[in-house]
């Protein structure tokens, strides 16, 4: 096997368009630039310009926005084979801020450099607008939940997605995963506060729905927390 093809991002596109092998010498060419970003370093800040996109090889990134009250909102967590820059790069400043959560090795990508890729390789293109309705379809449950899901459910849910995505990567097993979040940090996904959320995980542990060892998390009764949470994982194209 092609060893870019292995790269999470590339995986990430094979979900949707099988890639050939001009695709992915191209693709091979354009992630080769390798950075590092450290932990808690801003890779993208709000209201400043960013005419490049990083491609997320390992690490894993917060998506937020700082109100002018000091709350903070994160509207996705960013995990390998996605897009930082994306779509943000495509306006005049940076709509959100973006964050590493623990040290990332990124692809560093100009802008005008991936609109060409685009161009030249029709493929790509097909593959990027599934990416970026995936994206969307993320967004939009992370907006029911704020605005129409109980905190119960609404945590139940995130739960579920944060495993079903880090399983999506090779980054947990059939039941259990690293939370890459403090409950803080759940709380600004979710909307509650960090003891709020403590007292929501504490339920859920004491019905027997989840197990928790320190940062790690175990799904022990996957049907009765997905249908707390009404989770169903066809918005993240998972099969």
């Amino acid at each position: 096997m092609n060893p870019i093809r292995l790269h999470p991002f590339v995986a990430r596109l094979d979900r949707s368009i099988r890639l050939d092998g001009e695709d992915l010498a191209a693709l091979e060419r354009l992630l080769s630039h390798r950075v590092v970003a450290r932990k808690a370093k801003d890779i993208i800040v709000e209201g400043y310009e960013h005419k490049a996109l990083h491609v997320v090889e390992e690490g894993i990134a917060i998506r937020y926005k700082l109100l002018g009250t000091g709350k903070r909102q994160i509207v996705n967590v960013v995990l390998p084979g996605d897009i930082i820059g994306f779509p943000g790069c495509f306006y005049e400043h940076a709509v959100f801020s973006v964050m590493a959560v623990d040290r990332m090795a990124l692809s560093h990508v100009p802008l005008d450099a991936f609109t060409a890729l685009c161009l030249q390789r029709a493929n790509i293109a097909t593959a990027l607008v599934w990416f970026a309705a995936r994206e969307a379809s993320i967004y939009a449950e992370h907006i029911i939940g704020a605005g129409r899901r109980e905190p119960l459910p609404r945590l139940a849910h995130f739960l579920l997605e944060m495993l079903t995505r880090l399983q999506m990567v090779g980054l947990a097993t059939g039941t259990s995963f690293e939370m890459p979040l403090s409950q803080e940090g759940i709380g600004d996904v979710v909307g509650l506060s960090g003891p709020h959320v403590n007292r929501m995980m504490a339920e859920l542990k004491s019905s027997g729905l989840i197990a928790v060892e320190g940062h790690e998390i175990t799904i022990l009764d996957w049907t009765s927390l997905q249908k707390l949470g009404e989770f169903r994982p066809a918005y993240l194209a998972s099969s």
